[in-house]
């Protein structure tokens, strides 16, 4: 669905951002209040994939890819996060990610990021946005 939003905020790469009129494809995040704190939620939309995790009650999201080698972190039988809830965790291999910049801190793909997904607040709502 493509959407044209006026002055919604956005929460992208460590800062909050003000925008005038763009055009987003957005997608409602469901219950995003209702996500458990350190707990992952698996969200696709047409093609792409992406976790959206609440950590220390922000709600943030990545595209669900390892950039080791471009595979989903999740797995039907396995979360995507630690069992302590405080890392995103790639399950063919175990590296483990920072959920706060999407930065590979053990595995194979160590330096490495996941690409951060925008996540957009409209009338208390979260979106993920995408242009």
């Amino acid at each position: 669905m493509m959407t044209k939003i006026n002055t919604i905020e956005i929460n992208n790469n460590h800062y909050n951002k003000k925008c005038g009129t763009h055009v987003f494809n957005k997608h409602l995040i469901p219950n995003t209040q209702n996500i458990p704190e350190g707990k992952a939620l698996n969200i696709t939309i047409e093609e792409y994939s992406f976790l959206v995790t609440k950590q220390q009650g922000k709600i943030i999201a990545y595209e669900n890819l390892c950039p080791h080698q471009k595979k989903p972190l999740d797995d039907a039988s396995e979360p995507a996060l630690d069992p302590e809830g405080d890392y995103l965790k790639c399950h063919h291999h175990g590296a483990l990610f920072s959920p706060q910049d999407g930065s590979c801190i053990t595995g194979p793909c160590q330096g490495s990021h996941l690409k951060k997904a925008t996540i957009g607040i409209e009338q208390g709502n979260c979106y993920l946005l995408w242009a």
